[in-house]
């Protein structure tokens, strides 16, 4: 019983760790919450709900075009709300139209899908295997290989690639990365579009595991993205993986072992000992400016 409810955890982690590194990596570079980001992944994921149930897409190319479509409508609001807003001294503007950027697309995503829960259809048989004497879902196992999988290849991209290697000289120091060549606009605009496409697979492997997709579980994956950057250590990549694992972990024994009624105020307790031990949370470093 321990090995499945682990291995779920573990899985729903990386799950969370998708959604988290998107929301995490605007913060590193921008300093800015992304509020809009829960809403972005929810279109995406309610995209494929439709290409799939509806159109009978072939699930590989339903997902590929709904990350694609969540990658741009994040990419837009970057360009629409935040862009002319960047300045240090504009950055409580700047969350107030990523709240209002929130809302118009939580607004058309529920003109379009509702607020009903959806069913969603399943991307893996349903079916069990034999792993270490432990009997797994394949749903299960499929889901954490993808997610595991497409969290290493963006961190290769991030270390290998040149767009890779410049988003992360952008989250050092804009200015100084804007004096060195770095095409600023773009790579912000490769931020938000990378962001969303992380955030949609995210959704779609969870709300296949669970077989349910809701406009509400937009606004869910915001609050879970940044418990999860705050716990891990916010504009940390590393320190998203750290928070999702926990996050996804820890939920997932508190539903089976204490109560689901209790999932969320035992899982912001967690988070409060984090904080209190380590404010910047785990990965988090204190930054120090210059007098």
């Amino acid at each position: 019983m321990l090995y499945e409810v682990l291995m779920i955890g573990v899985m729903v982690g990386a799950i969370y760790t998708l959604i988290t590194i998107g929301y995490s990596m605007v913060y590193g570079v921008l300093k800015l919450m992304n509020f809009a980001h829960g809403d972005v992944y929810i279109f995406g994921t309610l995209m494929t709900y439709t290409l799939l149930a509806k159109n009978q897409w072939h699930p590989a190319l339903a997902i590929l075009l709904a990350a694609v479509a969540g990658g741009l409508l994040a990419a837009l609001v970057e360009i629409v709300a935040y862009r002319r807003l960047r300045a240090a001294q504009h950055r409580m503007i700047s969350m107030i139209t990523a709240l209002g950027a929130a809302y118009v697309i939580q607004n058309l995503s529920e003109l379009r899908w509702g607020n009903q829960v959806l069913p969603f259809p399943s991307l893996f048989p349903s079916k069990q295997l034999m792993v270490m004497g432990h009997a797994v879902s394949l749903t299960h196992l499929v889901t954490l290989v993808i997610a595991v999988g497409v969290i290493a290849v963006f961190n290769i991209f991030l270390k290998r690639h040149k767009m890779g290697k410049a988003i992360l000289c952008v989250s050092e120091d804009i200015s100084t990365s804007s004096l060195m060549g770095i095409p600023i606009n773009r790579t912000m605009s490769t931020v938000y579009f990378l962001g969303g496409v992380l955030g949609v697979i995210g959704g779609v492997l969870y709300s296949s595991s669970y077989g349910a997709v809701s406009l509400g579980m937009g606004f869910r994956g915001t609050v879970i993205a940044f418990t999860a950057a705050v716990i891990g250590g916010i504009g940390s990549l590393g320190g998203a993986m750290i928070g999702g694992m926990i996050l996804g972990i820890s939920e997932n024994i508190i539903s089976v072992y204490v109560s689901s009624t209790f999932r969320d105020p035992i899982t912001f307790l967690i988070l409060i000992a984090i904080l209190l031990i380590k404010p910047t949370g785990i990965m988090g470093k204190v930054e120090q400016g210059k007098v």
